[in-house]
């Protein structure tokens, strides 16, 4: 018996019992976001330890062999290993995650805002996009009678949810939701004011009832007690959401800042090792929860570093990247080319896959959308990243 089944045998027999409020018609599934503000360094995360590219490029910074859990090789820059400040996820290699190099997008915007805009809406350097990239997705295959909330930010802005016609929520932390009234206002002659009104009061409602349905799952309740810090209150409540299994089919949260342009030797380890330790507690509570197949965890981030350090022992704004995708349905392994280190343009790695080819493996395999609006974007070498 293999661990997936292990799991879903412990769930049926009862052992998750006590941590589970599923409801009986149906297991809701869940898509989180993890957006690693600031622009991860996916070079210095997923190391190419013994390449001499890599040790020019980054004679000061550079990640030594013996500090990376060895993971495989690339053709194209040698062996690679893990920052071995994300051991805590050492035991899911092999396991459930996906390591996914090389991504990227054409002619790469390198401001914050902007690129982070076009990720989280699916455009590019050519051409912008005003929807969020999941939005069609939830609306097309999601009921408001079933899903009185689509999506949940938990921190951040609303830019993955732009311009969406359903129910979308803002807030810090779940418990602020609790001071939110519903505004009822009678119906005008101006139907701008009407739709307006009719918003605000759809959003009133579907806030107060996830607080109202909250109070029955308080973090005690959880198997798993999260770290300490920003990220782990955050999780703690996409866990309470998925405990009492409320159907906000995605959640997204935010770490950071690894916007690393000076002492990214003692930053930016610190900041995967607070990545990797709540992502670890994330998936061993889910596990324990007999929920780890329903849920499917993605990072994104607006673009990667430079390959080169700069003088400050930091890196700056650059472009290819590599991403990590968790779950009970996610098949283990690297995905993608990593980018080649003896070809840089102008000082930056190219990329090999576009972001937006994983965005289709979400919505084909994870959302099952028949009519899935990144079907254009499809690469073969993601064909067994989802079951």
């Amino acid at each position: 018996m293999n661990r997936r089944e292990l799991v879903k045998a412990l769930a049926l027999a009862g052992a998750a019992a006590p941590f589970m409020q599923l409801k009986a018609a149906q297991r809701n599934t869940y898509l989180v976001l993890v957006e690693l503000k600031g622009a991860n360094d996916g070079l210095n995360t997923l190391v190419p330890h013994e390449s001499d590219d890599y040790r020019k490029l980054r004679p000061r910074i550079g990640v030594k062999s013996n500090d990376v859990i060895n993971i495989g090789s690339s053709a194209n820059v040698g062996a690679l290993g893990l920052n071995a400040s994300m051991r805590a996820l050492e035991p899911a290699l092999g396991e459930d995650l996906a390591l996914i190099t090389g991504v990227g997008y054409p002619k790469q915007n390198r401001s914050h805002f902007k690129s982070i805009a076009l990720w989280e809406t699916g455009g590019d350097g050519n051409r912008g996009a005003q929807k969020g990239w999941v939005t069609e997705s939830l609306e097309r295959l999601y009921t408001p009678k079933d899903h009185p909330v689509l999506g949940a930010t938990l921190q951040g802005s609303m830019g993955l949810f732009a311009r969406g016609e359903g129910v979308y929520i803002s807030m810090a932390r779940l418990n602020q939701l609790a001071d939110i009234e519903v505004d009822e206002k009678p119906p005008t002659t101006n139907k701008l004011l009407n739709l307006i009104s009719k918003r605000k009061s759809d959003l009133s409602q579907a806030s107060k009832t996830l607080e109202q349905e909250l109070d029955r799952y308080s973090a005690s309740r959880l198997p798993t007690r999260m770290p300490h810090g920003d990220l782990g209150g955050q999780l703690t409540d996409v866990m309470r959401v998925i405990g009492a299994d409320l159907g906000v089919p995605v959640m997204h949260v935010q770490h950071g800042s690894f916007d690393t342009h000076e002492g990214q030797p003692w930053r930016h380890p610190r900041l995967l090792k607070d990545l990797a330790e709540n992502l670890a507690a994330f998936r061993q509570g889910l596990i324990r929860m007999g929920r780890w197949d329903d849920v499917l965890v993605m990072t994104y981030s607006e673009f990667g570093r430079r390959a080169g350090e700069n003088g400050n022992e930091g890196t700056d704004h650059g472009s290819a990247n590599t991403h990590f995708m968790l779950g009970g349905r996610v098949n283990a392994g690297l995905y993608g080319e990593h980018p080649r280190l003896d070809r840089l343009v102008d000082g930056d790695m190219q990329h090999s896959l576009d972001y937006r080819a994983i965005y289709d493996q979400v919505c084909q395999k994870w959302f099952r959308d028949q009519a899935d609006p990144w079907a254009g974007y499809r690469d073969t070498i993601l064909a067994n990243l989802l079951s």
